[in-house]
């Protein structure tokens, strides 16, 4: 009996020894895939926000020169620079003059919440017996001009909407953003994205770079009229006074971004 166990025992070796060698000796092929992405990018934005303005002045109901140049506020798209560009320079206003500019805004590439600021007011009195900024009038508008929202950029004779941006405020279709009112001493901020959100009511719904967030949308030009009026009853006490202030157009992104933080 003890031989015939023995005997098993070798077999089953003999057995495993023999089915190492086929599994050595053996090929194989195996399936596989492999999958790879080059050049993997992450590119920072841009924010960039253009002014243009076009000046009028009127005396006697006549349109005449505000005067020529950054100065005088005129000129093309750019970036504003301190004490190159000026909006208004007048020095020698009558009652019953009046004027007006048209400036545009150009947010490049990316939408943005737009907002004004009026700083630095300074009501400089003759004698102390008046006050010019007690009496003189500004007031803004939305020049969308005759069709809903804007559908030109700087074309001077835009096929689109003829009206948009002529410096004439057509009171049907151009809503008024800054009711007429002295400017205050204190200074002033008026949120655009405010102004936008009031003209897509006006509009009754969505139009060319007008939303009912108020974002400015990139690429698109937004005029705006910015008028003031020196009334033909002004007195004497504003003779020889003067008032001068800082204007200033500000814009963030508007992406990931809706508390308006600056």
């Amino acid at each position: 009996m003890g031989i015939n166990i023995n005997a098993k025992i070798l077999l089953s070796i003999a057995s495993i020894a023999a089915a190492a060698a086929l599994v050595v000796g053996a090929t194989f092929a195996f399936f596989s895939d492999s999958e790879t992405s080059t050049g993997n990018t992450f590119t920072a934005g841009t924010l960039d926000l253009l002014v243009d303005s076009e000046c009028h002045y009127f005396q006697d109901d006549i349109d005449v020169t505000c005067g020529e140049g950054d100065a005088f506020g005129n000129w093309t798209q750019t970036d504003l620079e301190s004490g190159v560009h000026t909006f208004f320079n007048f020095d020698d206003i009558k009652p019953g003059d009046r004027g007006e500019n048209t400036v545009s805004l150009h947010v490049v590439d990316n939408d943005a919440w737009g907002r004004f600021v009026i700083s630095d007011v300074v009501d400089t009195d003759n004698e102390n017996d008046g006050g010019l900024q007690g009496a003189l009038l500004f007031n803004i508008w939305l020049d969308q001009g005759s069709v809903d929202g804007f559908q030109c950029d700087d074309t001077p004779a835009c096929v689109a909407d003829a009206e948009e941006g002529d410096n004439i405020q057509q009171e049907n279709n151009e809503p008024t953003l800054v009711t007429q009112g002295n400017v205050d001493l204190a200074g002033e901020t008026h949120n655009i994205w405010e102004g936008l959100v009031a003209a897509h009511a006006f509009n009754e719904g969505d139009s060319d770079g007008i939303f009912s967030d108020g974002r400015m949308v990139g690429s698109t030009t937004y005029y705006f009229g910015i008028a003031w009026d020196l009334p033909a009853d002004t007195g004497d006490e504003v003779q020889g006074d003067s008032l001068t202030a800082t204007l200033g157009f500000e814009v963030v992104q508007a992406r990931n971004n809706p508390g308006h933080v600056f």
